[in-house]
């Protein structure tokens, strides 16, 4: 589970050169810009260290649960019948399930009930961790945007290069994002586990 984490410190660049008044020694608004993306940085890169470090024993879970002898089954029962992945549905079940899922006990030795219950179990925490995933994502892409706009502010300036440099953080945070994003829940509501 390879994820980006990025801590930029740019302190060097609110220097100024010897011989400036005062006032041409104001920090000029694309580092102000800058210097607040960096530290709601630090905050995002916190979320996310904590979003992956529980979905780490969140996929260990999923994995565990989906390799049990006739998971795919299983599965094909809770995909036919749609308020059973629903976790806020009070529908009780059927006979009708009840009797796929008493066949499915039978032919695997298995009690349904417990995997219903594991299962259940894993969607509510794959539930919580998509809210604190959305919640990170949002945040990043607020840094993204003075990213963006800091580089719009150099660039106008004339100063090119400097433009550049900061644009290339905002790649990598792209990639951070694209990484992020490519954790999403499958139909039954649980991540992909490899």
């Amino acid at each position: 589970m390879a994820y980006v984490l990025l801590s930029v410190s740019l302190a060097g660049c609110a220097t100024f050169p010897h011989g400036r008044s005062e006032t041409e020694k104001k920090i000029p608004k694309s580092q102000s810009m800058l210097l607040e993306a960096n530290k709601e940085l630090d905050s995002v890169n916190e979320q996310m260290s904590a979003f992956y470090a529980q979905l780490g024993p969140v996929l260990q879970e999923i994995k565990q649960l989906t390799s049990r002898p006739g998971w795919g089954e299983f599965e094909q029962i809770l995909l036919q019948y749609p308020p059973l992945r629903d976790p806020d549905s009070e529908d009780e079940i059927t006979p009708e399930v009840e009797s796929h899922f008493a066949e499915w006990s039978r032919t695997w030795n298995a009690s349904w009930e417990e995997t219903f219950v594991a299962y259940r179990d894993l969607v509510d925490k794959c539930i919580v961790l998509e809210a604190r995933k959305l919640a990170a994502r949002e945040r990043l892409l607020v840094v993204q945007a003075k990213y963006i706009a800091a580089v719009m502010l150099e660039v106008s300036a004339g100063h090119e290069k400097e433009g550049k440099e900061i644009y290339s953080v905002e790649e990598i945070l792209d990639k951070t994002a694209a990484e992020l994003n490519s954790y999403q829940p499958n139909d039954l509501g649980l991540y992909k586990s490899e």
